[in-house]
């Protein structure tokens, strides 16, 4: 069984946590392009705004006539904060599934024969870590998990047999299978076929000389009930994460560099399985007030995964206790600006 975990208005979703005030209200995350205040585009939005029609691409100067200004937060995209937490999610998956995928940013494909039983459990490890929703499907092909997490959104869980899934699949309209654009769509109408099942009418020749090769077999595989299986493929990693909640509040250096260490060897044991070095080691801290901060260094040759990092722990922790009086909540270890283990001999 295949299993699709896909987050929630994700960027727009971390905000919103960051800003608890913020609570129903418009949340629009932009890309700004810097030429003027309104100038660039809308990443993402939440439900709210998206109920008065604002959409990912949409210019700025659009979104802001649509939304009710006293109700509505315009904020620039952290992309640093989003991949962090994206890092801190995977953790997680990947801790409950020994066989997964990072799609993007906040997509996951997991192939597990328990998927079922596992996806309520991660939907819960998710909230209860990071306070985040998320929707997620399970099918017997990734193709039907994708498709029952998005049909499940905001927020729901959708496990699918073979025989319900070969319904929903082929009961859809051509646009909203994942792999059919625009384009294709348009083409598929043209000749008749408004839903997957209709596909199958075609013929596998018509289809091929319309498509081509590939993109024709597929399109005969998808109308006569076959879907493509695998998981994917994996998003390039630009980090390593690990983050964990500490037992009481503290600025004890000792009692904090104790849980980093915890946390340090399930990070390189990601490294490890990567086949990583790294030129960037930061430490993370959560203080009482929810506010996120950190602490980096960087290395002129890369670290291994089996390097003794004590010293350069301790004076991030000292660094980050000399200039904060706040207690600590949580603290984590980020790993990045990776380099292949096979290509560290030429830098040393």
């Amino acid at each position: 069984m295949y299993l699709h975990l896909d987050m929630d208005y994700f960027f727009a979703q971390l905000e919103e946590k960051r800003r608890p005030m913020s609570a129903g209200k418009i949340i629009v995350v932009c890309v700004y392009s810097g030429r003027t205040p309104d100038s660039g585009v809308v990443s993402t939005v939440n439900y709210p705004g998206r109920a008065l029609g604002i959409h990912s691409g949409m210019p700025i100067a659009f979104a802001k006539k649509r939304a009710p200004p006293a109700d509505t937060i315009f904020i620039p995209v952290d992309h640093e904060h989003y991949a962090r937490m994206s890092a801190q999610i995977d953790s997680v998956v990947r801790g409950m599934c020994a066989k997964a995928v990072q799609a993007s940013i906040d997509e996951w494909n997991v192939e597990d024969n328990e998927a079922a039983k596992k996806a309520p459990r991660l939907k819960d490890g998710i909230r209860a870590e990071f306070g985040l929703s998320c929707s997620v499907g399970v099918a017997p092909s990734l193709l039907g998990a994708k498709m029952a997490a998005s049909k499940s959104k905001p927020d729901g869980l959708l496990v699918l047999d073979a025989d319900a899934e070969r319904a929903m699949i082929g009961g859809s309209d051509v646009e909203k299978v994942p792999g059919i654009g625009p384009k294709t769509s348009g083409a598929l109408r043209a000749m008749g076929a408004q839903n997957v099942r209709d596909i199958a009418k075609l013929g596998a020749v018509r289809l091929v000389e319309a498509f081509g090769r590939k993109t024709g077999a597929w399109l005969h595989d998808l109308g006569n009930g076959r879907y493509d299986s695998g998981l994917g493929e994996e998003k390039e990693q630009g980090e390593v994460s690990r983050i964990g909640t500490l037992k009481e509040k503290t600025r004890d250096p000792y009692m904090l560099l104790s849980r980093l260490e915890e946390l340090e060897s399930e990070g390189k044991e990601r490294l490890l399985h990567m086949k990583k070095s790294y030129r960037t080691l930061s430490l993370i801290f959560v203080t009482e007030d929810l506010r996120t901060h950190a602490k980096s260094m960087s290395f002129r040759n890369p670290r291994g995964w089996n390097e003794d990092i004590r010293a350069e722990k301790e004076a991030l922790v000292r660094e980050f206790l000399a200039g904060n009086a706040l207690e600590v909540r949580r603290i984590g270890i980020r790993f990045a600006n990776f380099l292949d283990l096979g290509g560290q001999t030429t830098l040393f």
